[in-house]
Protein backbone atom coordinates (compact mmCIF):
# COMPACT_ATOMS: atom_id res chain seq x y z
CA UNK A 1 0.00 0.00 0.00
CA UNK A 2 1.42 3.52 -0.88
CA UNK A 3 2.06 6.15 1.79
CA UNK A 4 1.66 3.40 4.94
CA UNK A 5 4.38 3.12 6.85
CA UNK A 6 4.32 1.75 10.66
CA UNK A 7 5.43 3.77 13.34
CA UNK A 8 8.42 1.60 15.35
CA UNK A 9 7.16 0.81 18.71
CA UNK A 10 9.04 3.25 21.80
CA UNK A 11 11.49 0.60 23.19
CA UNK A 12 10.69 -0.90 26.38
CA UNK A 13 12.68 0.30 29.14
CA UNK A 14 13.42 -1.13 33.24
CA UNK A 15 12.63 1.48 35.12
CA UNK A 16 15.33 3.08 37.29
CA UNK A 17 15.71 5.47 40.55
CA UNK A 18 18.82 7.09 41.98
CA UNK A 19 19.33 7.58 45.67
CA UNK A 20 22.00 9.55 47.53
CA UNK A 21 22.23 9.25 50.83
CA UNK A 22 24.37 11.46 53.90
CA UNK A 23 23.71 11.89 57.47
CA UNK A 24 22.21 15.21 57.17
CA UNK A 25 19.82 13.94 54.09
CA UNK A 26 18.41 11.80 50.99
CA UNK A 27 17.89 12.23 47.93
CA UNK A 28 15.93 10.62 46.07
CA UNK A 29 15.86 11.02 41.72
CA UNK A 30 13.29 9.74 39.51
CA UNK A 31 15.21 8.97 36.20
CA UNK A 32 14.52 9.66 32.37
CA UNK A 33 16.47 6.62 29.74
CA UNK A 34 17.23 7.97 26.24
CA UNK A 35 17.01 6.26 22.90
CA UNK A 36 20.50 5.17 23.32
CA UNK A 37 19.94 3.72 26.44
CA UNK A 38 21.60 6.27 28.94
CA UNK A 39 19.47 6.50 31.67
CA UNK A 40 19.70 9.95 33.44
CA UNK A 41 17.86 11.98 36.17
CA UNK A 42 14.93 13.55 35.88
CA UNK A 43 15.59 17.69 36.17
CA UNK A 44 12.56 17.95 38.09
CA UNK A 45 12.10 14.93 39.87
CA UNK A 46 13.61 14.90 42.55
CA UNK A 47 12.98 14.78 46.29
CA UNK A 48 15.01 15.80 49.24
CA UNK A 49 14.33 14.25 52.44
CA UNK A 50 15.85 16.09 55.53
CA UNK A 51 17.79 13.65 57.83
CA UNK A 52 17.45 9.91 58.09
CA UNK A 53 13.85 9.22 56.76
CA UNK A 54 10.97 6.51 58.31
CA UNK A 55 11.37 3.34 56.12
CA UNK A 56 7.37 4.51 55.18
CA UNK A 57 8.74 7.95 53.83
CA UNK A 58 11.93 6.70 51.90
CA UNK A 59 9.78 3.90 50.46
CA UNK A 60 6.92 6.54 49.30
CA UNK A 61 9.36 8.18 47.66
CA UNK A 62 10.94 5.61 45.64
CA UNK A 63 8.00 4.38 44.91
CA UNK A 64 6.72 7.96 43.43
CA UNK A 65 9.92 8.34 41.67
CA UNK A 66 10.10 4.47 40.20
CA UNK A 67 6.46 5.53 38.88
CA UNK A 68 7.81 8.88 37.09
CA UNK A 69 10.04 6.92 35.10
CA UNK A 70 10.37 7.39 31.86
CA UNK A 71 11.91 7.14 28.15
CA UNK A 72 12.94 10.95 26.95
CA UNK A 73 15.27 11.51 23.43
CA UNK A 74 17.13 13.60 25.14
CA UNK A 75 21.10 14.57 23.79
CA UNK A 76 22.91 14.85 26.87
CA UNK A 77 26.17 15.66 25.17
CA UNK A 78 26.40 19.59 26.14
CA UNK A 79 25.41 18.36 29.61
CA UNK A 80 27.48 19.60 32.53
CA UNK A 81 28.31 17.80 36.17
CA UNK A 82 26.96 21.12 37.59
CA UNK A 83 23.41 20.69 35.98
CA UNK A 84 23.13 17.08 37.85
CA UNK A 85 19.59 17.47 39.41
CA UNK A 86 21.04 15.15 42.60
CA UNK A 87 23.30 17.91 43.01
CA UNK A 88 21.45 21.16 42.86
CA UNK A 89 19.05 19.13 45.12
CA UNK A 90 21.87 18.62 47.57
CA UNK A 91 22.75 21.97 48.49
CA UNK A 92 26.88 21.54 47.93
CA UNK A 93 28.79 23.59 46.91
CA UNK A 94 30.74 21.81 44.68
CA UNK A 95 29.99 18.20 42.66
CA UNK A 96 32.86 17.13 44.50
CA UNK A 97 31.46 17.64 48.04
CA UNK A 98 28.57 16.35 46.92
CA UNK A 99 30.48 13.31 46.06
CA UNK A 100 32.28 12.76 49.08
CA UNK A 101 29.14 13.24 51.53
CA UNK A 102 26.56 11.05 49.83
CA UNK A 103 26.58 7.58 49.23
CA UNK A 104 24.76 6.25 45.90
CA UNK A 105 22.21 3.86 45.66
CA UNK A 106 21.51 3.03 42.20
CA UNK A 107 18.11 0.84 41.49
CA UNK A 108 17.59 -0.92 38.28
CA UNK A 109 14.49 -3.23 37.23
CA UNK A 110 15.92 -6.36 36.52
CA UNK A 111 13.81 -7.12 33.61
CA UNK A 112 11.69 -4.57 31.50
CA UNK A 113 8.20 -5.63 33.35
CA UNK A 114 9.79 -4.29 35.97
CA UNK A 115 8.71 -7.24 38.32
CA UNK A 116 12.42 -7.10 40.16
CA UNK A 117 14.46 -4.33 41.48
CA UNK A 118 18.47 -4.42 42.42
CA UNK A 119 19.42 -1.63 44.54
CA UNK A 120 23.42 -1.75 44.62
CA UNK A 121 25.75 0.75 46.28
CA UNK A 122 29.91 0.31 45.81
CA UNK A 123 31.73 -1.11 48.80
CA UNK A 124 33.31 1.91 50.73
CA UNK A 125 36.80 -0.30 50.79
CA UNK A 126 37.15 -2.13 47.99
CA UNK A 127 35.87 -0.71 44.97
CA UNK A 128 35.33 -3.55 42.61
CA UNK A 129 32.75 -4.76 45.40
CA UNK A 130 28.89 -3.95 45.53
CA UNK A 131 26.19 -4.49 48.00
CA UNK A 132 22.66 -5.43 46.55
CA UNK A 133 19.48 -5.88 47.51
CA UNK A 134 16.14 -7.11 45.28
CA UNK A 135 12.92 -6.02 46.11
CA UNK A 136 9.53 -6.30 44.11
CA UNK A 137 8.41 -2.75 43.48
CA UNK A 138 4.82 -3.27 44.41
CA UNK A 139 5.68 -4.39 47.64
CA UNK A 140 4.52 -1.77 50.74
CA UNK A 141 6.32 1.42 51.17
CA UNK A 142 7.15 0.26 54.44
CA UNK A 143 9.31 -2.58 52.82
CA UNK A 144 10.53 -1.18 50.25
CA UNK A 145 11.99 1.80 52.75
CA UNK A 146 12.99 -0.50 55.29
CA UNK A 147 14.85 -2.98 52.59
CA UNK A 148 16.67 0.58 51.14
CA UNK A 149 17.37 1.36 55.14
CA UNK A 150 18.94 -2.09 55.83
CA UNK A 151 21.43 -1.89 52.30
CA UNK A 152 22.59 1.55 53.71
CA UNK A 153 23.10 0.21 57.66
CA UNK A 154 25.18 -2.58 55.86
CA UNK A 155 27.20 -0.64 53.64
CA UNK A 156 28.17 1.71 56.42
CA UNK A 157 29.19 -1.39 58.71
CA UNK A 158 31.45 -2.75 55.97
Amino acid sequence: MFGLARKPAAPVAASAVHLYFSDAAVIVAAMHRNLEGIYFEQADATVRLAGVPSAHELGRAFQSAFQSFSMVDADLRGAKRSDWPAFKASGARSVKQFEDEFRPVSCYSLNPGNAIVRASTPHARKSEVELSTSFNPLQSAEAIGARLLRLLETAKAS
